[in-house]
């Protein structure tokens, strides 16, 4: 049996971010009925109690206790659970007038943990604060059936209490430091902290958990129910074993199968989403909750019965909209192919070794190994170098499992580096990588590593807001607001009253606070001094009469923020007339603002200072109504977007349009001689952006038109998301976590639109998760997810994946 409270074990899974490291947690398969069980001896304060967990979903979608005390006499039950529409709630139960509450939000992430505590404390005076429930350190907001004031409830009495359910409504995840203090209501800083603005677990040392309380790490497999909180309230253990004590972690999550995403929709998971099969005959795949764009990485899946067809491999971003990544023509990856009792390897569609004379049999490991620096992929088995593919294109890959057509309920398991049993199948391996992490069934290769959170590099952003944030505020009508909480002195401030119908004010420090121009209209720069000055922690704000875009009396405005900062100036260069530029460059955040001088003439050359290829520009003419022009991810270089309009991305005129028909360089972008972007002697302003892992990224996605839309990862919990259909007409959407702080996201506002702020209805729900959002929006749904549509995007970070909680 495994100890996890060794120190091995423990230094593998520490984090120097982390104040307090968690080194496992306890894996609970619905299927298996897995829970523990206690009954206490006698009963504590029903009245007053909390109880705090880390949990890490599985199956979602589905009802599920986390905690619940049951009386059979009177088949009542209290506890803790997530309902089948994905909210929490808080089932007092137990009393002649039973209560009940649930969150407003939705919690259908899968790749990372919450932090959930529930707090009881029914003789407080003030109904609402009777029974709360916290998210990652954040109180809800909660619907209440019932008031709970001065009520007995079950749980603390001498009826069982059980972690998970007893007889049906099993949790299915993971859950690790499990809490409950009798007597005292807490808060969510007693188990937790926020640092660089993500909530993080702390040492919890020095609590007193009273008669029934109880604290349960999950350190010792060989004892799972132990409560180590010193009062010796242990459970009793049904449905779980030794091997369901996993490394996956808060402060070092591991990958999984992402039951969220669409291609998924024809499986089925369990063991913590290690396990998945198919009840359909089609083309399955299963793609981790994980993507890598760099380094050498490791990972194991564990061959079924003997006449199947299964695949492993790594697909890259632009294959997930497919099939078979890596596997059929036409898609980029990399996949061991597994037919019956043979193997061969394909490579982007087309068979690397097309022999077919590798001999499978069920229970062999196949071990798959990415190496991004030297462009290499590996194949192994039971730890043996079966193949080696060279020339491995660079881009972001996904680990992926995929079913062959008519193999109905084959399965397919799989190990990141949390479980080298494969749920109990094989006896532990013990390897760890060369950080000392994980637990394989075969020895990684040298330098290769676990796919987890302690893994991924260290990303150069930590709190997003330190770049980008969003405030909200509600004029007073004044000609001096001023507004703070940006955390630094902005230098673009884009401006939109959520309440009104005034148009949308973008303001620079490069061109100067007072002028402002419309991003929903061609209307030349104009000085009207709407924020009058930029300040240390924000801006000021003025009212006046003709645009009510900034400060109108009782309206309610958002205002989107980022940071430049370095001052940068000198020549344009290429075709024409060189003419003077200057602006402000942040490269850390991937970011500049540039003002510059057309000289008409096709090949003019644009300095961004980004230091890497832009990969989202935004320009407008400040001296004459004209469209903005917008390129990013996804565009044709020979076409633009107008940021004023609705319309599909369309040419822009006469020699090569806007962009001259050059793609941008790590130095410069390029205009034609089209005056939207480059009319002699006019000045222009620029935005340019361009990726930074962790904190900004500008991509494309294509829709489905179905709720279960498309999921797109970051590597990153976005703040922001500017969205734009770039094949037909549609409006463009933007979204901030700060208007809608949890999901479903439903409040949006058109950059092309002067229309207040709109919800996205009953067709248009979407979801902001810990790596990245997912459309849930069906066949009405235009302007996010129309069937076959593309959708360019531009987001920014809220946290890096590497630490950021469940959304």
């Amino acid at each position: 049996m495994v100890n996890f409270s060794n120190d091995v074990w423990m230094a593998s899974t520490a984090s120097g971010f982390y104040p307090h490291s968690i080194g496992q947690s306890l894996r609970f398969e619905d299927g298996d009925s897995s829970r523990l069980t206690r009954t206490p001896s006698s009963a504590g304060n029903r009245k007053t109690w909390t109880w705090s967990a880390w949990v890490k979903r599985g199956n979602i979608s589905a009802g599920q206790f986390l905690f619940q005390a049951y009386d059979g006499a009177s088949s009542r039950r209290s506890g803790i659970k997530f309902n089948s529409n994905n909210t929490i709630a808080f089932d007092q139960g137990g009393s002649a007038s039973s209560g009940l509450i649930d969150t407003v939000a939705v919690y259908r992430d899968v790749s990372s943990f919450y932090h959930i505590v529930v707090v009881a404390d029914y003789s407080n005076g003030t109904a609402g604060n009777r029974a709360k429930i916290y998210v990652n350190g954040v109180l809800q907001t909660v619907t209440t059936s019932d008031d709970f004031e001065n009520a007995d409830g079950l749980i603390n009495s001498t009826n069982e209490h059980s972690i998970s359910f007893t007889s049906s409504n099993f949790f299915d995840g993971y859950m690790a430091e499990v809490h409950f203090i009798d007597g005292t209501a807490l808060g969510p800083d007693s188990f937790g902290e926020t640092k660089d603005g993500i909530w993080v677990p702390k040492n919890v040392s020095g609590l007193t958990y009273g008669t029934n309380g109880f604290h349960l790490d999950f350190a010792d497999s060989s004892a799972i129910g132990n409560d180590v909180s010193g009062q010796n309230n242990d459970f009793a253990v049904s449905g779980l074993a030794a091997t369901d004590v996993v490394l996956d972690s808060v402060t070092n999550n591991f990958a999984t199968l992402n039951g969220v995403h669409p291609n998924a929709s024809t499986g089925n998971f369990s063991e913590g989403n290690l396990r998945s099969y198919q009840d359909q005959s089609p083309y399955t795949d299963f793609y981790a909750t994980f993507a890598v764009s760099s380094g050498k990485w490791y990972w194991e899946g564990r061959a079924a019965g003997s006449a199947v067809q299964q695949i492993w491999g790594f697909a890259r971003e632009d294959a997930l909209t497919t099939e078979n990544g890596g596997v059929v023509s036409g898609t980029t990856g990399y996949a061991y192919f597994r037919f019956g009792s043979f193997a061969r390897e394909r490579a982007n569609g087309s068979n690397a070794n097309a022999s077919g004379t590798l001999s499978v049999a069920a229970g062999d490991t196949i071990g798959l190994a990415l190496n991004l620096v030297d462009n290499e992929v590996k194949f192994y088995k039971n730890g043996t170098l079966e193949h080696t593919i060279s020339g491995v294109q660079a881009g972001t890959y996904y680990p992926f499992v995929c079913y062959q057509m008519n193999q109905n309920r084959l399965e397919q398991r799989v190990n990141f580096g949390q479980d080298s049993t494969f749920a109990g199948l094989e006896s532990a391996g013990g390897n760890s990588d060369d950080n000392g992490i994980g637990d394989f069934a075969q020895s990684p290769i040298s330098g290769h590593l676990a796919i987890c959170s302690a893994n991924l590099p260290e990303p150069s952003i930590i709190s997003g807001e330190a770049y980008f944030n969003t405030v909200l505020y509600t004029g007073d009508g004044s000609n001096g607001l001023a507004i703070t909480g940006v955390n630094f002195q902005p230098n673009w401030t884009w401006i939109k009253s959520r309440s009104g119908t005034a148009y949308h004010e973008l303001h620079d420090s490069i061109r100067g606070a007072g002028k402002r121009l419309f991003s929903n209209e061609t209307t030349a720069e104009g000085d009207v001094g709407t924020v009058s000055s930029f300040d240390s922690d924000g801006f000021t704000v003025s009212r006046n009469n003709a645009y009510d875009g900034t400060n109108q009396n009782a309206k309610t405005f958002v205002s989107w923020n980022w940071l430049a900062g370095t001052a940068v100036s000198g020549n344009t260069s290429g075709s024409g007339t060189a003419k003077a530029y200057s602006g402000s460059v942040n490269t850390e955040a991937g970011f500049s603002i540039i003002t510059y001088k057309g000289n008409g003439t096709a090949g003019h050359t644009i300095p961004h200072h980004l230091g890497k290829t832009p990969t989202f520009i935004i320009v407008k003419d400040r001296d004459n109504a004209s469209n903005w022009r917008v390129w990013g991810t996804g565009v044709s270089i020979a076409k633009a977007l107008g940021l004023d309009t609705s319309n599909a991305e369309e040419n822009s005129g006469n020699d090569n349009g806007n962009w001259n028909n050059t793609l941008p360089t790590d130095n410069v972008f390029s205009v034609g001689s089209f005056n939207s972007g480059n009319r002699t002697d006019a000045d222009f302003i620029a935005y340019c952006f361009t990726d930074i892992e962790g904190y900004c990224k500008a991509g494309v996605y294509i829709g489905n038109a179905n709720p279960n839309g498309p999921y797109i990862n970051l590597n990153f919990r976005p703040a922001f998301l500017l969205i734009k259909r770039s094949d037909s007409a549609s409006h463009w959407v933007i979204i901030d976590t700060k208007r809608s702080p949890s999901n479903e996201i439903t409040a949006w506002l058109g950059a092309n639109l002067a229309n207040s702020e709109s919800s996205l209805g009953t067709n248009n729900e979407f979801d902001i998760l810990s790596n990245g959002f997912k459309n849930r929006n069906d066949a009405g749904a235009d302007i996010m997810n129309q069937n076959g549509a593309s959708y360019i995007y531009l987001a920014f970070a809220e946290q890096p994946f590497k630490y950021s909680n469940a959304r």
